[in-house]
Formats: structure tokens, C-alpha cells, sequence
């Protein structure tokens, strides 16, 4: 979850709910966030790992928004949940053996029935009072980073091609005396696609000081590995907590090529940045 604070108000901005409701509703009860201070959910890209939490998310932040006693709290119970409008009905990965499917995303009706106000974008938009932007689609610029390989959607009765994954979005945010923090998804558009496009979406002035979340390098060539972690040194990226699907040999990559600037990424870590 990323803050924002102005006076004695919090908002918060919830990323992605992970896989399934219990996993969402166990790691809460444990981990005690303010909920109730949550105003909006963003979800990254339409893949079931990230938005299988959604509903219960949904259903628990109203729920500490209902029993809160603080006055700003009572002025806006509302959760937005910031959607990409191209929800695929179902997405899988075709194999030599047929295509594996995900479970399907929770839809906009399930979403507004639960209690959250959908709201749709595919264009860059700024939240929380101006203080984090949401990335519209990411363009592909970068030549050896081509998205989810084998990946397929239902569309029609069949399943299609679907490796760019289009409707993944990031959200970037500046941290005074630092510079631009990106927060990925899977960084299925690639994570050089996703910080060359932070950048422009911005004052070219800010550096780009860190870069949260996946890196989607896991099952990679080691070309494009050494090529990613060039680059983003090349970026001046200074701190890079690379999340669950980067993988353990882009991460050897990441600290053999920028020592020091590899920071450990889990449930639960606060880090300061």
C-alpha cells in the first residue's frame, strides 16, 4: 500500500489484492494495516493472481471505514477501484499439451455488487489529490522485451494470442529529495518499457531513484537479463526491490552489475527508501 498525507488526513492507495480472498484476509489480520484510510484500489493488469483478493478487499475496507470514529473518514466511505476497461474473460498460457487457463477476474458487476465504484482507465491519470499517477498502456520500445510468451486470451469461443498483456498499468509517484518511484505489477510491458515510460510521463528534470515490484525476468534468456539490468543502470535507477517474478538469476544479474542496489522485497517489509 502507498500514502499520502495532507494535514491530519491519510489516503492510501492499495495495489493489487493478490490471489484469493483468504490469502487477502489472512494477510491482514496478521499484518493490521489501516484500512480504513484506504480510498482507492489499483489493479496493475487483469491476471487472477493479483485480482483474486478484489472482493474481499473491498468488503473489509468498507467494513473499517464503517466502524472508524475518524471525521475525515466519515466524509467519504467510498472504495474506487481503478480498473483498466479491457477485462479479458478468461486469460491462460498455451502449452505443447493445451492452454492452461486462470481463473477469470472478478468482473465490474461482481466488483459494484460487493460495494466498490468502478472506475475505468487506459489513459495516465493522476490520484490522491495529485500525488501518485497511474500509467495509461505502456508503449513496447524496448526490442528484446516482448511480454508473456505463449500467453492467450478467450475472446469469442477461442483462445487468441495475447502475449503484450495491454492493459498492465504502473504507478509512479515522487519522493521529495529522492526522485520518481515506480510500483509494478509483473512488468509483463517489461520493466525498461515501464521506467522509460515513467520517465516521460513526467518532468524530465526528476531522476527515477527506485523501482517496486516485479520485474518478469524469471524464466528469461540470460541476454535479455544482462540487457534489462544494463539499462536500467544506465536509467541512474539507484534502489531496486525486485519482487515475485523477477527471478533469482536476474537478481545475481542486478547485484553482479549494480552492487548494492538490490533491496530484499516480501510480504510484510516496510523499507525506507
Amino acid at each position: 500500500m502507498q500514502t499520502a498525507k495532507q494535514g491530519d488526513q491519510t489516503s492510501t492507495l492499495l495495489f493489487d489484492t493478490g490471489p484469493t480472498e483468504s490469502i487477502f484476509t489472512s494477510n491482514t489480520k496478521r499484518l493490521t494495516p489501516a484500512l480504513e484510510n484506504v480510498s482507492r484500489i489499483h489493479l496493475s493488469h487483469w491476471h487472477r493472481d493479483h485480482s483474486g483478493g478484489m472482493l474481499a478487499a473491498v468488503k473489509m475496507i468498507q467494513d473499517a471505514k464503517s466502524s472508524s470514529t475518524s471525521p475525515s473518514i466519515g466524509k467519504n466511505k467510498d472504495v474506487v477501484v481503478d480498473l483498466h476497461p479491457n477485462r479479458p474473460i478468461y486469460r491462460g498460457v498455451a502449452t505443447p499439451m493445451g492452454t492452461l487457463s486462470l481463473e477469470a477476474d472478478p468482473s465490474f458487476e461482481e466488483i459494484e455488487k460487493a460495494g466498490g465504484v468502478v472506475d475505468k482507465h487506459d489513459e495516465a491519470h493522476e490520484v490522491l489529490e495529485n500525488r501518485f499517477l497511474i500509467s495509461g498502456e505502456i508503449p513496447r520500445v524496448v526490442e528484446y522485451e516482448h511480454g508473456i510468451k505463449w500467453g492467450v486470451r478467450f475472446v469469442e469461443g477461442e483462445w487468441v494470442p495475447d502475449e503484450l498483456v495491454m492493459d498492465e498499468r504502473f504507478v509512479v509517484c515522487h519522493v521529495k529529495d529522492k526522485g520518481l518511484v515506480l510500483f509494478t505489477g509483473c512488468s509483463h510491458a517489461g520493466v525498461v518499457n515501464c521506467a522509460k515510460h515513467a520517465l516521460e510521463l513526467v518532468e524530465h528534470s526528476i531522476p527515477l531513484y527506485a523501482i517496486v515490484g516485479g520485474y518478469h525476468l524469471a524464466d528469461a534468456p540470460e541476454e535479455q537479463i544482462k540487457a534489462a539490468v544494463r539499462d536500467l543502470k544506465e536509467l541512474g535507477v539507484k534502489v531496486l526491490m525486485a519482487g515475485h517474478c523477477t527471478g533469482w538469476r536476474a537478481k545475481f544479474e542486478i547485484e553482479r552489475q549494480m552492487e548494492g542496489a538490490l533491496v530484499p522485497s516480501f510480504v510484510g517489509i516496510k523499507t525506507v527508501i
